[in-house]
Parts: structure tokens; sequence; C-alpha cells
């Protein structure tokens, strides 16, 4: 035996801060208004945009930009409010039933 009993309760790992900055944050106001303006504009599209727009970043982080954004926008609402909390993140999003997340 290695003299720990179960009544020992191991401690929880302190929680960890937050990640890296997101790169895609910044350009979500701008792809919102793109999408308001044209709901049906391609992912493709919207990154060729952005890229003019100096945005860095990869296409997976962008392409996840735009699915919340199209998942996460009822009828009326503000996708420039909704979308960038002001720490910057995306925030949770709701996923429609039956959508693999």
């Amino acid at each position: 035996m290695d003299g720990s009993s179960s009544s020992e309760v191991t401690p929880s790992p302190p929680p960890r801060g937050p990640g890296r900055p997101s790169t895609v944050a910044p350009y979500a106001p701008l792809v919102a208004q793109w999408l308001r303006e044209d709901p049906d504009l391609s992912g493709a599209e919207i990154l060729r945009r952005v890229r003019l727009a100096g945005y860095r970043g990869g296409k997976s982080a962008l392409y996840e930009l735009v699915r919340r954004l199209r998942v996460g926008a009822p009828e009326g609402l503000n996708l420039t409010e909704a979308t960038v909390a002001t720490t910057g993140s995306l925030g949770p999003v709701p996923v429609p039933e039956g959508t693999r997340r």
C-alpha cells in the first residue's frame, strides 16, 4: 500500500487564466455587417475581404466566427453587440438541436 487513504481528497488545480487573445475578434463587427448586408456571402469571400482589411489569422478561426454569427443570429439581433463581449471573446453561442459541435 502507498500510505494514502481513500478519505484524502486531492485538491483541484487552480483555474486557468484566459487563453491567447483572439485574432479574429476585432473583425467580428465587420463580418457581422457583411452578413447583415448579404446573409448568403460565402466564407471564402469573407476571408478574402478580411485579409484585405488586415486580418492575418487562420482560415479555421475565421470560418468558426462566420459559423457562430450565422447560427447565433436570430431575426432582428444586433450582431455587432451580440458577437464580441468586452473581453474580445465570442462567448457561448446557441447550437441548434441535432447539430454537431
